[in-house]
């Protein structure tokens, strides 16, 4: 890490995100004390007592990503999750009942990095067991909405089909909850809030949500829940409650602009509309569910004007991969629906979109575009470079779209989040990661050995994906 007074970026390919959507060739960003000064071109922005300066030449400066679902410590199915059929149920969430709060640290630790390695500035974690995470979220310096997740199922019987709810297991995550936000909310210097997380309707119940209604209300906080996810979900609370995820959720009184809800695979355009209307937001990741073959009417949300940002939930958090198999996704999905017609018109989303998505789209979604999500002056520096000079990037008639389509984690040379440089030089800067990330994989065996010797039914269901 590296932690200074003033930065100078200068000679850069400035793409600003703000209002009027403004690119500056040969452009300069000063910062100073960690908030942007200035921005504009290299010759109009000047500091001759700047105390370190980054010559930008052959580089595109954009705001760091706001990635605005994540469950970072689900690294421990990297491998595994998107292999197996119904790997939420089969695999991830039988074995999260086998983590401890150490583990949360731990992987902390070393997906923080990987968000950090790729660009992501900003995270909007849900998890159990923050407390320790948000010491990685610390160390590693992101900037982080965290929420605890309120759970009322037993994670352990869904894979079999069976839903069994706890009510004790939902008021122990509502007492993390409220540790949590009177612990972390405003900490590190602002860096970390929280937000107020059941899980999803069909794994919380009605009377936990007005629970958490009533927790969001008491610290005026927002609520993330998972919605309309899965089919499966739909059919439960269909078979619970007579209504499909989001009419419950508006029948409880959750439904309006506190609300962002994860994935709404399965929602439709009625309750579309519903949402449109009520000020609830989407919370859109693409790679996991283009990964099994389905995709959502991302244009259809945007033009219905329901605010949506971009997250890369499980496993991967590569923002660059999620922008491209979002576009990618977006643009099959209209040809599909839309037929030959739509296969000549297919230039939506736009890779501004896209973008607009992963930065000030999501800070705007998350509440925090007053501090992030776009370079002008008076917003946080949160900042990063891509180094054009690889193959891959140069030569280009058009850096925007270049960096969509081709750019990967490692073309990110610098990453700085408020002020404070944490990946320079392709490096992230402050921590051992190749310590971590061997703890990291000795703790990941140690949990697949006990699960597998535990329930020996999983590893030969495993096995069947196993190539040797």
């Amino acid at each position: 890490m590296i932690k200074l007074s003033d930065i100078l970026i200068k000679n850069g390919f400035i793409i600003t995100m703000d209002q009027n959507l403004r690119i500056i060739r040969d452009g300069a960003i000063y910062v100073n004390e960690g908030e942007i000064v200035s921005v504009g071109k290299t010759e109009e922005v000047t500091s001759s007592s700047a105390e370190f300066v980054i010559d930008a030449k052959n580089k595109v400066i954009l705001p760091g990503f706001v990635n605005v679902h994540t469950h970072l410590p689900s690294i421990f199915v990297r491998g595994v999750y998107g292999v197996m059929a119904q790997g939420l149920t089969s695999v991830l969430f039988p074995l999260k009942t086998y983590f401890t709060p150490e583990d949360m640290y731990l992987f902390g630790l070393a997906s923080c990095g990987e968000a950090l390695y790729a660009g992501s500035t900003t995270i909007v974690e849900t998890y159990n067991y923050l407390d320790h995470f948000a010491r990685a979220v610390e160390e590693i310096g992101l900037r982080a909405v965290l929420g605890e997740q309120i759970v009322e199922a037993d994670l352990m019987k869904i894979k079999d089909g069976v839903y069994e709810y706890n009510p004790e297991q939902a008021e122990k995550g509502l007492k993390r909850a409220r540790a949590l936000i009177e612990k972390w909310q405003g900490g590190v210097n602002g860096k970390i809030t929280t937000i107020v997380a059941p899980l999803a309707p069909d794994m919380t119940g009605p009377d936990t949500y007005r629970e958490c209604d009533a927790l969001s209300k008491e610290y005026g906080l927002d609520i993330s829940t998972h919605l309309s996810q899965s089919w499966g979900e739909v059919k439960q609370v269909k078979r619970m409650y007579g209504k499909t995820p989001p009419m419950h959720l508006a029948e409880l009184g959750i439904m309006d602009h506190r609300l962002s809800g994860a994935h709404c695979t399965y929602v439709t355009d009625e309750e579309r509309m519903l949402m449109s209307r009520s000020g609830a937001k989407i919370l859109h990741c693409p790679r996991p569910y283009a990964a099994g073959g389905r995709t959502n009417p991302l244009v259809q949300c945007l033009d219905m004007g329901i605010p949506v940002g971009l997250g890369t939930d499980n496993v991967y958090h590569s923002m660059n991969e999620t922008l491209r198999v979002g576009l990618f996704a977006s643009r099959i999905r209209s040809q599909f629906v839309g037929g030959s017609n739509r296969m000549l018109a297919v230039e939506r989303p736009s890779h501004l979109e896209m973008l607009e998505l992963a930065t000030i789209k999501g800070a705007e979604v998350m509440g925090l575009d007053d501090k992030v999500g776009s370079l002008e002056p008076g917003k946080r520096a949160d900042i990063i470079a891509y180094d054009m000079m690889s193959p891959h990037l140069t030569p280009t008639m058009e850096p925007l779209s270049s960096i969509l389509l081709y750019g990967t984690s490692p073309d990110i040379d610098t990453v700085i989040v408020d002020g404070e440089i944490r990946k320079e030089n392709h490096r992230i800067k402050g921590s051992d990661m190749n310590k971590i990330l061997t703890d990291a994989q000795r703790r990941v065996n140690e949990l697949w050995t006990t699960f597998f010797e535990d329930n020996p039914e999983s590893r030969r269901l495993w096995e069947r994906y196993l190539p040797y």
